[in-house]
């Protein structure tokens, strides 16, 4: 696969086929792949430690399909642990995210407290507070019905083009509003 910088990437499969080995890979978790994954031509296997901070900082940020959200914080609280780390979005920016994903009024209760589509949109801007040039995101809207995954879609590429940014998005079928630049079946 090669991703272009702006583009829109799905991956579609069945569970189990490896879309999240895939993304963790990508991220640099999973170490357990053949071949090889370059970022600016340069083989992640070669990343120290600092290098990963670096882009994980400032190049690469993820919604995962477990969310990783901590449980006992806040919705809000969640948000601003990213987004203190560059100081990316204002205050205001936030609210404003918050309110477009229908989440303003839920913002400080507990994380743990929430549903999962509540989690997932919370999962969502947090991804958005920081810098990045790509975006992995996955199956980010499993437990949203129509309207919030199309809202947050809508913000999820504003934020994008934004940077200028590449995304790669899973899922297990095709949805309508998603018009990927590519479409990889595994």
């Amino acid at each position: 696969m090669t991703i272009n910088p702006g583009s829109v990437n799905s991956i579609i499969s069945e569970s189990g086929k490896g879309k999240t080995s895939l993304l963790l890979s990508i991220y640099g978790i999973r170490k357990d792949y053949e071949g090889e994954i370059l970022f600016d031509n340069r083989n992640i296997s070669t990343f120290t430690a600092g290098d990963w901070s670096e882009w994980r900082q400032k190049k690469l940020s993820t919604v995962f399909q477990s969310l990783k959200l901590f449980p006992e914080i806040s919705a809000l609280e969640n948000i601003q642990l990213k987004n203190q780390l560059q100081n990316h979005k204002s205050k205001a920016e936030i609210n404003d995210m918050l309110s477009r994903l229908n989440m303003a009024d839920f913002a400080n209760q507990s994380a743990g407290n929430l549903s999962f589509g509540q989690q997932q949109r919370i999962a969502i801007i947090r991804a958005l507070c920081q810098p990045f040039s790509v975006l992995l995101l996955d199956e980010p809207f499993s437990h949203l019905d129509k309207q919030n995954a199309q809202n947050a879609w809508e913000l999820i590429l504003e934020e994008s083009k934004q940077q200028q940014a590449q995304i790669i998005i899973t899922g297990l079928s095709e949805t309508s509003f998603i018009q990927a630049n590519q479409t990889f079946y595994i």
